[in-house]
């Protein structure tokens, strides 16, 4: 059994969130990654994720979600599902940070965000096409600029001015 109390759990920030990991690939059997984010960035750019759906309950803050041409509003109680393969982008509404509980089957996103610490976020941002194959290496398409406008992009792929798959 894996038990964690509040706030625990390993953590790092890479792309516009901070992430508490409850249960990685490593202890759920490849299952599944279930993680505490915390998205501060202000949008991540239109992505897609070519072997795992993603789910997220927003605990706190706003967010618009951008999926097959049309962005919804969100905030907390609600529950997103993105399939596999579907185009997605977020976009943060407001000054306040969104907090998700996020859950990626099967799990591997991890080693993504772990890629982007170990190699260095700067460096990556500073080489859009290595971050762009670093995101493809780890199941993630960047397919361009969050639809709605904003600062994600290709230069920077996920949450925030910077990437996030």
């Amino acid at each position: 059994m894996t038990m964690l109390g509040p706030g625990e759990g390993r953590r790092l920030t890479a792309l516009g969130s901070t992430y508490t990991t409850k249960a990685d690939g490593v202890t759920t059997g490849g299952a599944y990654w279930l993680v505490e984010e915390e998205f501060f960035g202000e949008t991540t750019p239109l992505h897609r994720h070519t072997a795992a759906e993603e789910a997220f309950y927003v605990l706190s803050g706003r967010a618009a979600v951008w999926q097959d041409g049309v962005e919804s509003e969100t905030g907390p109680g609600a529950f997103l599902l993105i399939p596999r393969g579907r185009p997605h982008a977020l976009r943060r509404i407001g000054d306040e940070p969104v907090r998700f509980l996020t859950l990626v089957s099967p799990a591997g996103m991890e080693r993504f965000f772990q890629a982007v610490v170990d190699v260095g976020e700067d460096a990556l941002l500073a080489d859009p096409d290595r971050l762009l194959e670093l995101a493809a290496e780890h199941g993630t398409d960047i397919l361009g600029d969050h639809p709605a406008g904003g600062s994600g992009g290709a230069s920077s792929p996920r949450h925030g001015s910077t990437p996030q798959p």
